[in-house]
């Protein structure tokens, strides 16, 4: 069989058997490190001030850190979707919560293990179920554990169930944490437990010659909000000093009801608590890592799915946050560590979307998704490695036709071009918004009035993107079915009232 020679995502790579075998000493082990609703300035690195991550802050510094990193959507489900397949949720049929990607998925574990690689899911999943097989083991992974299609346990404590007395089987599937309800120890904390499994996996891996994948994701600091007492303690004090404690405020789509938060100081020190406990979780995996004699040559990603919930936590300076097509909602921290290959301390501002990750694994493994594969993704490697200083220009699109006034939010779709205007169609009647983020990303200026002619350029960009993919979507909340289809014919939308809400 003769060596293929094939481009992938800008880098000369070779592909078969023999470059495989040649290749099996020198390609990277993989740690992608997900957090959950992790909003970007809630760690150090990006400005947080109150919530203390060394760890995380440590792991940022040590490679490349990026400013302009999005979710296609800010939501769990179509967001993991998203990164293991490298397509945007919108071709996966994919938008909520509740949604699944297609069984037939080619995942970057699948590829990753074709290429030779120990492929091990740790932590939360969410982007498939047993119903559909698309739980971790039927995409790709060698190992899952605690891998279900839960969005988040009953509770952080052991055994990870609000009835101590009720049988597992009988816990709803949407709270259930497989393989780590049982053999658990009294006070035990979920993102300790996960962080146990996957160093027991690092630790235990000793085939020569074989490189590993491990995809740790963890539940924090998705609700319930939990966290362990002494470190709960620990910031209420802080926060009893700190002068940053203050009373915060969401406002609607209009930019122009404003609504009090009151569950601000009673939550910040236990959502404060929950960040600590990942970023020890971060310290332990670099210091296995290193104990184990391979972090120089691991490729470590770390990112988060989706924007903070709004009305519990201190906010982002942008608008929006969990469920938003706003900036609040979809700009992510994310960071790229592979130590000795990748500067450390440097800063890019290239937009990148979670989509691209998937595709810089593969690049660093030596691999690719299938020849003529429908995906959305660029390889973030030639950045990180001083190949290139930008990626292409491209732009972004986010769908997301539900209301969640708690958090700010009504029923739309937005798209960024590339040269950073922001579209948002509104699904409620309201009038759209046009955004330059440029001099404004905290969206809070709407300029559709004065520039109607970009404006509706964007808007006619955005239906034929949404026309393209609308016919296999889920449909929306029946209050907006009409609304939507209304919009994607370039019809005006009925208003909708506070009521329907």
């Amino acid at each position: 069989m003769k060596t293929k020679i094939t481009l992938a995502s800008g880098l000369l790579v070779l592909a078969g058997p023999l470059a495989v075998a040649a290749a099996q000493n020198t390609r990277p082990n993989i740690v992608f490190i997900l957090a959950d609703d992790l909003g970007i300035t809630d760690i150090g690195a990006y400005g947080a001030k109150f919530y203390e991550t060394p760890n995380i802050d440590r792991l940022f510094a040590d490679g490349m850190r990026f400013t302009n990193a999005y979710t296609p959507v800010s939501i769990c489900s179509p967001a993991r979707a998203s990164v293991m397949t490298g397509r945007h949720p919108l071709k996966l049929g994919m938008w909520n919560h509740h949604h699944h990607m297609p069984p037939d998925s080619v995942t970057v574990a699948h590829r990753l293990k074709d290429a030779g690689y120990a492929t091990w899911h740790v932590g939360k999943w969410h982007c498939g179920g047993p119903a559909s097989n698309t739980l971790p083991q039927q995409m790709g992974f060698d190992v899952n554990i605690a891998g279900w299609e839960a969005w988040a346990p009953a509770t952080y404590f052991w055994p990870y169930k609000r009835d101590r007395n009720r049988p597992i089987e009988k816990v709803p599937t949407r709270s259930r944490v497989p393989g780590l309800e049982e053999g658990g120890r009294e006070g035990e904390y979920l993102t300790d437990r996960v962080t146990d499994e996957a160093i027991k996996l690092i630790n235990n891996h000793t085939a020569a010659g074989t490189p590993f994948f491990l995809n740790l994701w963890h539940f924090a600091v998705h609700t319930p909000i939990e966290a362990k007492p002494e470190k709960i303690e620990k910031y209420r004090r802080k926060a009893r000093r700190h002068a940053d404690m203050r009373m915060e405020y969401l406002y609607d789509a209009k930019g122009t009801r404003y609504i009090e938060n009151p569950n601000m100081h009673e939550q910040i020190p236990v959502y404060a608590a929950m960040i600590e406990s990942l970023d020890e979780s971060v310290g332990r995996i670099v210091q296995t890592l290193k104990d184990k004699g391979v972090y120089e040559n691991t490729l470590i990603i770390f990112y988060s799915d989706n924007g903070p919930l709004t009305d519990r936590f201190i906010k982002t300076p942008w608008r929006g946050g969990k469920n938003s097509t706003y900036q609040g909602g979809v700009r992510m921290p994310a960071t790229l560590v592979w130590s000795g290959k990748i500067k450390s301390g440097v800063q890019n501002d290239t937009e990148i979307n979670i989509y691209d990750l998937p595709y810089t694994m593969l690049d660093a493994a030596g691999s690719a998704f299938p020849e003529k594969y429908d995906g959305d993704g660029l390889s973030l490697l030639p950045l990180a490695l001083g190949k290139q200083t930008r990626l292409p220009d491209r732009n972004f699109v986010w769908y997301f036709p539900s209301t969640r006034m708690h958090w700010g939010q009504y029923a739309s779709a937005a798209m960024k071009d590339e040269n950073n205007w922001k579209y948002q169609m509104l699904f409620n009647g309201d009038t759209d918004e046009l955004y330059d983020l440029n001099t404004d990303p905290g969206e809070t200026n709407n300029l559709i009035g004065q520039h109607p002619e970009k404006a509706k350029s964007m808007e006619s960009a955005l239906r034929a993107r949404l026309n393209k993919y609308y016919t296999n979507m889920p449909k929306p909340d029946e209050i907006y079915i009409e609304n939507v289809e209304r919009r994607l014919r370039g019809e005006p939308a009925l208003p909708v009232t506070d009521r329907n809400y």
